[in-house]
């Protein structure tokens, strides 16, 4: 019975108290620089996919024509262009950012 309280007290405690000062001492690697740290695209990419599915509209609020196709163009050039590229121009902010964006027109002239 000792070694289970025991382990318990160690499960609670210390191994969140590693955590945090893993964190706060400067070794765990957050520079732009750095790799991805040990699980970190699986968990990133989980809550990202469940926050998509969770906020994904259930209906199309904007009827495809045109005028929508146009207006959308405009938003992408004035709001994603700079990091996600533009037609034959690829982003050079891109090379800074961590994780990087994907350059939605790459191999589209």
């Amino acid at each position: 019975m000792k070694a289970f309280v025991f382990g318990l007290l160690i499960g609670t405690f210390l191994v969140p108290l590693g955590v945090y000062f893993y964190f706060v001492s400067g070794r765990a690697p957050v520079a732009t620089a750095a790799g991805a740290m040990p699980f970190e695209r699986t968990l990133a990419s989980r809550a990202l996919h469940a926050r998509l599915d969770k906020e994904m509209p259930k209906t199309v609020p904007i009827a495809a024509g045109e005028s929508a196709y146009l207006a959308g163009a405009q938003v992408y050039r004035e709001h994603c262009g700079m990091c996600h590229g533009r037609p034959g121009m690829p982003s050079p902010m891109a090379e800074g950012m961590f994780p990087k964006p994907p350059q939605l027109f790459r191999g589209i002239v």
